[in-house]
């Protein structure tokens, strides 16, 4: 994204608060452009009351590739209203508006003539309440098929099969439920069983790294996570490695540029966690080389030493 005919620019207005938000130029994906457009357009403020959006969701699905604007309020003065740049798909969004959730007071079944209806004991719905209605409970029957209990949990009504029927323009329904077997019992809750599915709280016990660089991760809850992988390089030329300390080498032109790769696979060697690299040189041909340098350094002592004293005898002759 960049600031080339204003791409980073966003006209926004929530619940009658507008503002102008500039995304920093960048390389950006849904999942990290969602996110900038959040922190920024939640911290609109209105210039004369100070107050902040705040609340504003802004998400995006890899399967449509759209972005999703959600509020922090509810109801039918709540607005939302985004403008951007039309390759984003932001260049023609419609105002979104709020919507009021429907409360709906359940009453209690009338006939046509306004009388109460009842369900009696036969599961027949009658205009008069039966005789032993539990006391303290409201309401007593709401509709056909509400059960009631009595007080040791035994059912009360319907007794007998319930019949919904429904004809509509293209609707039909004919449902018969039995509630015969069905019971309340007033007893003290208790769990019969645990099954646990999964595992407890742990902490990081350790890290471990195996031959082919996956880094794990051991909790004390005996949990094992893999964290991530480490790769090796290879070169064409290891010997052209400049060394620079500590057993650290960089790339030069004669090496050749690295190939990056598995540890363990094909042309690349193993990982060995905890250990210590050794020397990687050949001790015997190193202890020759020195006991070589040595004895030449011995001879060449040596030389020196008689040239001085054959010197000195010339010069002792000569006075």
């Amino acid at each position: 994204m960049t600031a080339n005919n204003n791409e980073n620019v966003f006209n926004v207005s929530v619940n009658g608060i507008s503002g102008v938000i500039a995304i920093p130029p960048g390389n950006y994906v849904g999942t990290t452009l969602a996110a900038a457009l959040e922190e920024r357009v939640n911290q609109i403020a209105d210039p004369e009351t100070g107050v902040v959006v705040g609340g504003v969701r802004v998400r995006y699905s890899a399967s449509s590739n759209s972005f999703t604007f959600t509020t922090g309020t509810t109801g039918d003065t709540s607005t939302i209203k985004v403008k951007g740049t039309a390759r984003l798909g932001l260049d023609d969004v419609p105002l979104g508006v709020g919507a009021v959730p429907k409360i709906f007071n359940l009453v209690q079944a009338t006939n046509a003539d306004g009388l109460a209806l009842f369900v009696d004991a036969d599961g027949n719905v009658v205009t008069s309440p039966p005789e032993n209605l539990v006391s303290g409970y409201y309401p007593l029957y709401i509709d056909e098929g509400e059960l009631t209990f009595d007080k040791t949990g035994k059912l009360i009504s319907p007794k007998n099969l319930v019949s919904y029927e429904q004809q509509a323009d293209g609707f039909s329904i004919s449902l018969d439920i039995d509630f015969s077997a069905s019971s309340q019992l007033a007893q003290p809750f208790s769990v019969l069983s645990v099954q646990q599915d999964g595992f407890t709280s742990g902490r990081l016990d350790g890290i471990e790294i195996d031959s082919s660089g996956t880094i794990r991760a051991n909790y004390t809850n005996g949990q094992n996570n893999p964290l991530g992988k480490i790769v090796v390089a290879t070169f064409n030329n290891q010997n052209g490695l400049k060394q620079i300390g500590n057993a650290t080498y960089v790339e030069t032109a004669v090496s050749g540029r690295p190939q990056v790769g598995e540890a363990g696979s094909e042309g690349f060697g193993t990982i060995q966690s905890g250990s210590l690299e050794r020397s990687n040189v050949d001790i015997t041909e190193e202890l020759v080389n020195l006991i070589t340098a040595q004895r030449n350094y011995q001879a060449s002592a040596k030389a020196i030493e008689t040239t001085t004293s054959l010197t000195q005898t010339i010069i002792n002759i000569r006075m």
